[in-house]
């Protein structure tokens, strides 16, 4: 049983970071869907709620907590790879090397953006998550989902599109990002929010 919960926990946290790593790179592309514009990491970025809910219905808010802050040191690094490799001297017999520092070096702005948004949003959202949680126990699970993602939600695509695009975008397109965003990862929030119950919950 102890197996089982310790896979759970890593799938959890693992599926997490690697989802906040891939829309990183997601939102180096601006989308236009049904006439909105939106970063590519909308996408799935949604996705990373359900398994920050999950990591914190096995472990609690501490281990919660310690994921999402190694979650953007890991962020920090794989940018701060990136930008050392396109500063390196490219090898001039090979063709295309230029548009590897033109697509990836937005990306150092994005990663900070990613970093202080999710940090601060995610950590908002384990406060809300573990105060409805001291208040109902292993009842209205559901409850935790919605008004944590209510909350943090807004804060998150604010503080990431105000960082990562304000200057590059005129405002009303930020504004429709943010709007398209807010409407994407609610949907998909309220669509996966159910695979809470999957598992079984265990105490702080």
């Amino acid at each position: 049983m102890e197996n089982k919960r310790l896979k759970i926990i890593i799938a959890a946290a693992a599926g997490y970071i690697s989802l906040i790593i891939f829309s990183n790179l997601g939102s180096l592309r601006i989308l236009n869907i049904a006439g909105l514009s939106v970063d590519g990491g909308a996408l799935l970025y949604p996705f990373t709620f359900t398994m920050r809910d999950l990591l914190h219905k096995k472990t609690g808010a501490q281990i919660t907590r310690f994921t999402i802050w190694l979650a953007a040191g890991i962020n920090i690094l794989l940018f701060a790879f990136v930008w050392m490799v396109g500063a390196l001297p490219p090898d001039p017999t090979v063709g295309l090397q230029a548009e590897y520092s033109q697509v990836l070096a937005p990306g150092m702005r994005l990663v900070a953006a990613s970093v202080v948004a999710m940090t601060i949003a995610e950590l908002i959202d384990t406060v809300v998550y573990s105060a409805v949680r001291r208040k109902y126990g292993a009842r209205k699970q559901w409850l935790r989902v919605i008004l944590s993602n209510a909350i943090s939600v807004p804060i998150d695509t604010a503080v990431f599109l105000l960082i990562a695009y304000s200057g590059m975008y005129e405002f009303s397109v930020l504004v429709g990002m943010f709007v398209s965003n807010l409407i994407i990862k609610y949907v998909v929030s309220l669509l996966s929010f159910g695979g809470v119950y999957l598992i079984k919950e265990d105490n702080d």
